[in-house]
């Protein structure tokens, strides 16, 4: 499995905290977040947010980019966000590996 850094962003406007509408749909998907990511074969490693700079950070493990795509897709993060998604190593991996 591979390791991916998700950077997701968005502007004001679109962002939960003062649009309804996305509030509504993200409460939705988070709570079938788990069943969701089981599908694509997803695993969560970390997730945190920087609210008033309105982005998103995950971590996740997947066998590809083409499953974590679809999973941000399905669980509606790419609806209201941009996002980047780089295939990344753990630090201690790589200090091991030297």
């Amino acid at each position: 499995m591979s390791i991916f850094a998700v950077n997701m962003r968005h502007v004001p406007e679109s962002c939960p905290m003062f649009n309804t509408d996305v509030r509504v749909n993200v409460k939705k998907s988070f709570v079938k977040g788990d069943d969701i990511a089981k599908k694509h074969g997803i695993k969560i490693l970390s997730g945190v947010v920087s609210p008033l700079d309105h982005r998103i950070f995950y971590v996740l493990e997947s066998d590809s980019q083409l499953d974590v795509e679809e999973y941000l897709k399905e669980i509606g993060y790419a609806f209201w966000n941009t996002i980047e998604i780089k295939q990344v190593r753990f630090v201690e991996d790589v200090i091991n590996n030297l």
